[in-house]
């Protein structure tokens, strides 16, 4: 089989690739090894930064549809950050009056939302389609796909792999390998009856012995409650198994978060994730007919995780080049990176301040000055250095 693109990944940066595609007109396959609705570990938490970023995607139905949806949960408390000894600092998350400045939505109803607004006119979408090779083949990519026991190979003139942190997209045509200062491991589970949260808010506590990672709490809609954790992959040897454990053991050493869960159901088992922090000199995000979007680009920040906004973003930016490289007929890395440029542009210089924070970040001193009461905290709160901390921890 033929196509213009073969998309891979269903997430919001696949999905938002696909959208654009289609307004371009650029027919294309659309595939994700999953089988939708499906989980994903994450924070589950947005604010105005998504929703600014759909409406670049020019589909304002989207966002309304999301903002309508039963799933979602606003949180006009916003966001609170904890230190090592349990101060809290409130970051200011400016937002129109009629919404609220934070909102949870579990990620299996947000991207199956996501997933329904898919052109099917243009995109042929195929879940449950896992990619197996990926090669030169002419003067296109061979990519052999499975379904079941059924195999087919597609045969396109470029590749946009939306496949999250363990690109198969970036490992095939990129040789990708990670270092694991640049990868973090993450576990969440679900619970009910998690106390504290009369006004929704979601919160990050910044604690050893994560650090730089962070424990997090998010309520969701129909009274549940995501919580979980991630740290960088070496502090814990690259062992995902550890994650449990140590969920269990930050809650029990500190006092505030044995208040908030002692009384707390757990309703799943849990489950780790992998991620990619954003601003690593080792990312390639494109080469000979292959762009990478989302979070195979590693375009998390690796202060506060969030990223989804960033895909979104990232889907567009990879359809405007995708559809100029198909009209010059030109997809060589060279022609692909005006790409590059636009990520750049857009997001390296907060990856680059996020992974110096974070440097600060693996002892408690830093949060524990930033979220303090002392004099020399509120001095603190008037500086450029809050300002632009405060800017990171948008949502």
């Amino acid at each position: 089989m033929e196509t213009n693109v073969l998309v891979v990944g269903a997430g919001p940066a696949g999905v938002a690739s696909s959208i654009a595609l289609s307004q371009r007109g650029i027919d294309h396959v659309l595939i994700d090894r999953a089988v939708f609705p499906r989980d994903k570990v994450d924070g589950n938490a947005f604010g105005q930064d998504l929703l600014a970023a759909l409406n670049r995607l020019n589909r304002p139905d989207l966002a309304a549809a999301l903002l309508a949806s039963p799933d979602l949960l606003p949180c006009p408390a916003g966001a609170w950050i904890f230190s090592d000894r349990g101060d809290r600092y409130q970051p200011p998350l400016p937002h129109p009056a009629d919404q609220a400045p934070i909102y949870t939505m579990d990620r299996q109803a947000m991207d199956a939302l996501l997933l329904g607004f898919v052109d099917r006119s243009t995109a042929d979408l195929r879940l449950g389609c896992e990619l197996v090779t990926l090669e030169p083949a002419g003067d296109r990519l061979a990519a052999v796909v499975k379904i079941g026991e059924q195999t087919e190979t597609l045969h396109t003139k470029l590749v946009i792999g939306a496949d999250g942190a363990r690109s198969r997209v970036a490992s095939l045509l990129l040789n990708q390998t990670e270092d694991p200062t640049d990868r973090a491991l993450t576990l969440h589970r679900y619970y009910r009856n998690v106390a504290g949260f009369e006004q929704p808010h979601i919160e990050a506590h910044y604690i050893q012995p994560l650090l730089p990672g962070f424990l997090f709490i998010a309520p969701l809609a129909h009274g549940r409650f995501k919580v979980g954790l991630g740290t960088r992959a070496d502090r814990i040897g690259n062992d995902s198994a550890r994650l449990s454990g140590l969920l269990s053991e930050v809650i029990a050493a500190k006092p505030w978060l044995r208040e908030r869960l002692a009384t707390a159901e757990p309703i799943s088992e849990p489950e780790t994730w992998p991620m990619t922090f954003g601003g690593s000199a080792q990312i390639r995000r494109s080469g000979d007919r292959v762009l990478l979007a989302g979070d195979a680009a590693g375009l998390c920040n690796p202060l506060t995780g969030f990223g989804t906004a960033k895909a979104i973003d990232s889907g567009r930016l990879a359809a405007a080049v995708t559809a100029t490289a198909i009209r010059v007929g030109q997809f060589d890395r060279a022609a692909l990176s005006a790409y590059d440029r636009d990520l750049q542009r857009l997001f390296d210089q907060e990856f680059v301040l996020s992974r110096r924070i974070n440097r600060w970040n693996q002892s408690p001193w830093l949060m524990n000055f930033l979220t303090g009461r002392s004099l020399p905290r509120r001095l603190l709160r008037s500086a450029k250095t809050l300002r632009r901390w405060d800017a990171l921890v948008q949502v």
